[in-house]
């Protein structure tokens, strides 16, 4: 094993020889490099990102590693839209560089992934979908997808009957989208205390 090597296994590194590494070390090396694409909006450099390497299966530091080596750069940046990181690495990288900078959150379940932003926003995304098809993710349009605008979910189930249907989730005016997804949360979370169940064959939960 190289000294390269021993050094990623500590965790991601920003200044890594790629030449140094065995043919079957080199292999399980990942970087995170911000290349840019045509279209993206170009508020900072390409060139002012410090790269980070690191081993397969540890996305997550990387991005941590990433967002505390860049964080002045990436403050410039418009999340809202495409930008230089969204265009450069891939969705779960992506994530969790998001994740590590506090403009988004995300908490996931058997079959649900919560996804709180930083502008009050709250998707409740199909785990399947979450993971496997990214660019379906955040159309509300679509099922698997469900999208709570200005209102936590704490304060949606609140505001809902002991009894809480597809149906009344559909009339609430700040849900819009595969409603199905937002009963599953309540239905997984600890966060909510309360069972499942139908009301005429439709998919609701009860609260205890």
């Amino acid at each position: 094993m190289t000294a390269e090597f021993d050094r990623l296994q500590t965790g991601p590194q920003t200044d890594v020889n790629i030449g140094q590494l065995a043919p079957e070390e080199r292999v399980l090396v990942r970087k995170i490099q911000i290349n840019g694409t045509s279209g993206a909006t170009k508020q900072t450099s390409v060139g002012q990102f410090i790269p980070v390497f690191y081993l397969m299966g540890e996305k997550k530091r990387a991005a941590e590693r990433f967002v505390e080596l860049n964080r002045a750069e990436l403050s410039q940046l418009d999340f809202s839209t495409r930008n230089l990181i969204s265009t450069s690495v891939d969705r779960e990288i992506y994530d969790w560089i998001l994740h590590a900078l506090g403009e988004r959150e995300l908490t996931k379940y058997e079959t649900v992934v919560v996804e709180r932003r930083s502008d009050g926003t709250t998707w409740c995304i199909g785990r399947l979908t979450f993971e496997e098809a990214p660019m379906r993710r955040y159309s509300s349009a679509e099922s698997a997808s469900a999208r709570i605008d200005n209102l936590s979910l704490e304060t949606l189930y609140d505001d809902c009957d002991e009894i809480i249907t597809v149906s009344a989730l559909r009339e609430h005016p700040a849900v819009r989208g595969d409603c199905r997804e937002v009963l599953d949360v309540f239905r997984q979370s600890p966060t909510f205390d309360c069972v499942p169940t139908t009301v005429d064959g439709e998919l609701a939960i009860r609260k205890i």
